[in-house]
């Protein structure tokens, strides 16, 4: 009964291991609105004199209990994807553009680290891109 209890506990070890993972890459804007509206004129200005950046972080323990940023910026593109740190994403992207005189974040890069680690799984990411202010066309009518 011992060796058996002795390889049970060997495995478990072996199946709750800690891993870390690293993923790069680049948001870019995709994709016509699905609703048939009335097409906005506007332009971006973007700001390159100074860079933007924010992290989020959420940590799920136990895969039930989950900790992390409450508010979110919602981007076009950003809606039907999938992949690691979606939500950390968004939320990281309104913490830049939280306090700041800009509309949007322009040419975001992100670094998402996954840990997994017994009972707790961490997301971290990292965002940096520039601001930009929407300046709307007036329309004659």
């Amino acid at each position: 009964m011992k060796p058996f209890l002795i390889a049970l506990g060997v495995m478990l070890t072996l199946a709750t291991g800690c891993t870390t993972s690293t993923v790069r890459s680049t948001q870019i804007a995709q994709g016509a609105a699905l609703l048939d509206i009335e097409p906005v004129k506007a332009r971006v200005v973007v700001d390159t004199s100074t860079t933007l950046q924010a992290i989020s972080q959420t940590r799920t323990v136990l895969g039930l209990f989950r900790s992390g940023d409450r508010e979110f910026a919602e981007y076009p593109g950003m809606i039907f994807q999938r992949g690691p740190g979606m939500r950390e994403r968004k939320a990281a992207i309104h913490k830049a553009l939280k306090g700041t005189d800009f509309d949007v974040m322009v040419n975001p890069k992100y670094i998402v680290q996954q840990k997994h680690r017994p009972f707790v799984n961490t997301i971290t990411v990292q965002v940096a891109g520039f601001g930009g202010k929407l300046v709307f066309e007036q329309t004659e009518e």
